[in-house]
């Protein structure tokens, strides 16, 4: 069976899209010779094969930066800064229980990604 041709090119037109989407879709890894780079570097595979509570990526180095943190009651809260995330305004932000990590945090720092305002992962200090 042959597709239409009409089909053809909107179906190429929206791969062309998604292509040229795709790159400016993720977040710059740190500076290079920053501090969050510093940090965050040599834990790189570790950064990059993080999971949430149900199961999802936490994203790339890109997303993920050391953050201020603290226990709120019964859930975790993060500071979002331009100094960590350039695009976003700072705020105090609550962590949802899905999105915290679990295991050893081999950082010792808190870490958090956020994907476009929203906390895609959060590893606590001490793994929890």
């Amino acid at each position: 069976m042959t597709t239409p041709l009409a089909v053809r090119p909107i179906a190429m037109l929206a791969a062309m899209a998604l292509v040229a989407l795709g790159p400016s879709a993720r977040a710059a890894p740190p500076p290079q010779d920053s501090e969050d780079w510093k940090i965050m570097h040599p834990y790189q595979q570790w950064v990059t094969s993080q999971h949430d509570l149900l199961g999802r990526w936490c994203c790339d180095i890109g997303d993920g930066r050391p953050v201020e943190a603290r226990i709120s009651e019964d859930h975790w809260e993060v500071h979002v800064t331009k100094e960590h995330f350039p695009d976003e305004p700072e705020r105090w932000l609550a962590v949802p229980e899905e999105k915290v990590t679990r295991g050893l945090n081999p950082m010792g720092t808190p870490i958090l990604w956020l994907y476009q305002g929203r906390v895609q992962c959060f590893a606590p200090p001490d793994g929890v």
